[in-house]
């Protein structure tokens, strides 16, 4: 690999080293949480929840303002924090703006090696179909073997990038083998549809919006290698230890959310093609290749984050490897799965 083609990605995890650094001196000021001991424990608590606008039960239940009725009766209400992807998340939960968010599989990666206090409290998506290796209509290239020497078009530091990697080897070829042109997602849309990159490596909802809407093909996904890319649910550290029985709320809501959604899937796909302006056969697509959950972070999930690690560090984009165990957290899905098999 180019040096280039890792320098930006070495840039972005010193800024969030940095980051870290200046987060060990803020104190909890700006948390609008209050801890069971202190005299205000009795007030009403304010929860930092991320979002952004897409397909996702989090967002289907802030729609229907499911999280305000559950957390009203823990004397709670949210506070929805606009932000846009992983590192920005984890940014806001070094700097106590955000309690709870749903995120890759990369960025926690990143963010516990950067010793960002966070809790990884359940897995969100158990997707193998929702990053794809795609090709333009009409494209020659019907194997990923044929890619040698053509330009693909992947954002660093994203699951994309790391499933590129793997589908290039298990076709016999190396990084060298093809041109690697690092990209914003919107930024490699625009090159794939103009013809400037031979094939993008992306996830979704980019994935099913050029599938649907242009006619792209999918050349190969995760699918191919048994590689799944889950999402997972985080909870800022302090907030989980100050606030547990809110963090089992926030599980309970998305549980039951995701329920609500298998049962009544055509009102929820209105929902989210009114939300994301994404007509509704690529809200579909979406739904069904990302495969939403509400599970437990099992030994699976542990060990592909391990094998991610190991990815990053040999790829020098993360300066020591990290132990993806150490900051699972179960104790909270396992409560909220508890509660609603019991109805309460």
């Amino acid at each position: 690999m180019r040096k280039s083609q890792v320098s930006t990605l070495v840039l972005f995890l010193s800024l969030i080293l940095i980051l870290a650094a200046c987060g060990s001196k803020t104190s909890d000021t700006k948390s609008t949480s209050s801890t069971p001991s202190s005299p205000q424990a009795q007030k009403e608590v304010v929860v930092n929840i991320g979002v952004q606008h897409a397909v996702a039960p989090l967002v289907l239940a802030q729609q229907k303002k499911w999280f305000e009725e559950e957390f009203a009766k823990h004397n709670a209400k949210v506070n929805w924090l606009e932000v846009q992807g992983g590192p920005p998340q984890f940014d806001a939960i070094l700097t106590n703006r955000l309690d709870l968010a749903v995120t890759g599989n990369t960025p926690v990666i990143t963010a516990q090696m950067a010793d960002i206090p966070f809790k990884e409290i359940a897995v969100g998506s158990t997707g193998s179909k929702n990053n794809a290796l795609l090709v333009p209509k009409g494209s020659s290239i019907k194997g990923v073997e044929q890619l040698k020497g053509k330009k693909i078009a992947v954002a660093k530091a994203t699951s994309g990038y790391d499933m590129l990697f793997r589908l290039i080897d298990k076709a016999g070829l190396k990084a060298t083998d093809v041109q690697i042109i690092q990209l914003s997602a919107d930024e490699a849309k625009a090159a794939f549809i103009g013809g400037s990159v031979d094939a993008w490596s992306i996830g979704e909802p980019y994935l099913s919006t050029t599938v649907v809407n242009d006619g792209a093909t999918v050349l190969a996904d995760g699918s191919n290698i048994n590689y799944i890319s889950p999402a997972f649910h985080v909870a800022r550290t302090k907030f989980a230890e100050e606030h547990p029985e809110l963090v089992t709320a926030y599980l309970k809501v998305l549980e039951k959310t995701l329920i609500w959604q298998n049962q009544n899937l055509d009102e929820a796909v209105k929902i989210y093609s009114e939300g994301t302006k994404l007509n509704a056969d690529v809200v579909k697509s979406v739904i069904k290749n990302v495969s939403f959950a509400t599970l437990p972070v099992s030994d699976q999930f542990v060990k592909g984050q391990q094998e991610l690690a190991q990815f990053l560090l040999n790829e020098k984009a993360i300066n020591k490897l990290v132990d993806p165990s150490k900051v699972v957290d179960n104790t909270f899905i396992n409560k909220a799965l508890e509660d609603i098999k019991n109805n309460k």
